[in-house]
């Protein structure tokens, strides 16, 4: 998986396209600026895993770094180094590999990285930092940002961004599709999702509320975990409504947490990010304020959020 996500990782992030996008978002510049500049002390060598156009690299520079490598396996890192000469950065080293590849003769103080999807572990995130962790991060050394947390929460929808099965759709003039909520090619999981569950990628302004209180699915710190295979996939989820209505389905976001005072969050409800929000949709079902929703959640793999589900029980 981690061979498959390098090789489509190296060619859609050479188009400047993504990096614009990214580079676009203040919630997303300004939260690494001051975790950057809240982690970095004058004189650290730092690591700028997956470098893209530089920013972080030139971030940590501007810091205090005495020395920063900046690493990425795709060509924009050429980009990278042409925009760090052209402002001035001389303490950045600019190294094309793939870092699970690299290694340096000196301990690395800092390691800083964006390695984050919409999904959070889309970009094989935690076996490219626990390897660069274990290989080269001197004791006591921090990883920026290094605590997530990962939510999957009941929503409902705005009317206009609501998107029913086909079989439970009414498109007047007696269109009628009813009859594929028992087809063989909706059941057909080479042709379908299961019905349980499928996938909607919202849109901005999508969601109307959350039904409850969000806690955490998964809640992790890259210094002090072992191995992904320590995160729970299997869940049963529980929570009080709060707020009555529909349950349109179960939206993913995540927080990615830089230190005590600089959090970065990819709620649907709070200013909009470069990061979209996944929704594993389920059958509308109408839920009052005080009753109990309860689903289970499976996070088959974690770095393929098309393979999650979430089934309310």
């Amino acid at each position: 998986m981690g061979i498959v996500y390098d090789l489509i990782n190296g060619e859609q992030f050479s188009t400047l396209g993504h990096h614009e996008e990214m580079l676009a978002d203040s919630v997303r510049v300004d939260a690494y600026r001051q975790g950057i500049a809240n982690a970095v002390n004058k004189g650290d060598v730092v690591v700028d895993l997956g470098t893209g156009t530089g920013l972080l690299a030139f971030m940590a520079s501007s810091a205090g770094a005495a020395k920063v490598y900046a690493l990425d396996h795709a060509d924009v890192i050429r980009l990278a180094k042409d925009v760090g000469a052209e402002n001035g950065f001389s303490n950045i080293d600019y190294v094309q590999t793939n870092s699970r590849e690299w290694t340096t003769g000196e301990p690395i103080d800092v390691v800083v990285h964006e390695q984050l999807n919409d999904e959070l572990f889309g970009e094989n995130m935690i076996a490219n930092l626990l390897d660069l962790r274990d290989r080269v991060l001197r004791g006591g050394g921090r990883i920026v940002p290094g605590r997530f947390r990962l939510f999957v929460e009941p929503v409902r929808l705005h009317e206009q961004h609501r998107v029913p099965h086909i079989w439970d759709m009414n498109l007047g003039q007696g269109l009628d599709f009813t009859s594929l909520a028992s087809s063989p090619f909706t059941a057909d999981p080479l042709h379908a999702l299961e019905q349980g569950s499928d996938h909607v990628l919202l849109r901005r302004g999508a969601v109307e509320c959350l039904l409850s209180e969000p806690v955490p699915v998964l809640e992790f710190d890259l210094m002090t975990l072992k191995s992904g295979a320590d995160l729970e996939r299997s869940h049963t989820c529980e929570r009080v409504v709060t707020q009555a209505g529909l349950v349109d389905g179960f939206c993913v976001w995540f927080e990615a947490i830089f230190d005590d005072e600089v959090q970065l969050n990819t709620s649907p409800l709070l200013p909009p990010t470069s990061w979209g929000n996944r929704l594993l949709r389920v059958p509308a079902r109408h839920y009052d304020i005080g009753e109990v929703l309860s689903w289970s959640l499976e996070l088959r793999q974690l770095n393929d959020a098309s393979s999650w589900r979430a089934v309310i029980g």
